[in-house]
């Protein structure tokens, strides 16, 4: 008895466990490598002095300091090999910190060094082109197209309230923010 029921139960669960391989999709993967990508400034860093504002002046929420210009040369873009092929581009995936969700395309101030800094604003990176807000920690919506192996991409920076400006404080105003190409 002892045997035909654990027999039935090892069946049951035999019978149970075949319908946990069900599959009710697929998920195809698709992409490639290149040889040849955008090389930034040659390797080294991009400085953007955005000058020093005072407090007083962000009257507002969403007041923002004057756009500062900067642009990110780019060398070594891979350019279309042959006559029909197509134009490749790329888009400008920025990774930072936001100040906060309700922000989340505004660079949280700070430092590697953890050092204390002004609190109320944050950094606002725009297309020069189109004037569009570029998107933080996200795939961006602005595509660029490589024309040439060497070519700038001009870019604006401001600082931006986020705070009543009685909450504002003064201090340093730095941030750095990772820069990735993304080529699909």
């Amino acid at each position: 008895m002892k045997t035909t029921y654990k027999l039935m139960v090892s069946g049951l669960l035999l019978a149970l466990a075949g319908n946990s391989y069900a599959i009710d999709g697929r998920i195809n993967f698709s992409g490639a490598i290149i040889k040849t990508a955008c090389v930034i400034n040659g390797g080294n860093d991009v400085d953007v002095p955005l000058g020093t504002y005072s407090a007083a002046q962000f009257r507002e929420i969403g007041d923002t300091s004057p756009n500062i210009p900067f642009t990110l040369p780019l060398a070594n873009c891979p350019v279309a090999q042959k006559e029909g092929d197509p134009l490749p581009h790329f888009r400008i995936w920025l990774e930072a910190e936001a100040v906060d969700s309700t922000h989340p395309n505004l660079v949280k101030l700070g430092n590697s060094f953890g050092d204390t800094m002004a609190d109320g604003v944050g950094i606002q990176i725009l297309d020069a082109n189109t004037k569009a807000v570029m998107l933080l920690n996200t795939l961006p919506t602005i595509t660029y197209d490589i024309k040439t192996a060497t070519m700038d991409v001009n870019l604006l920076a401001n600082y931006q309230s986020f705070k009543d400006p009685d909450d504002i404080t003064a201090g340093p105003a730095d941030a750095s923010v990772n820069v990735t190409l993304d080529y699909r």
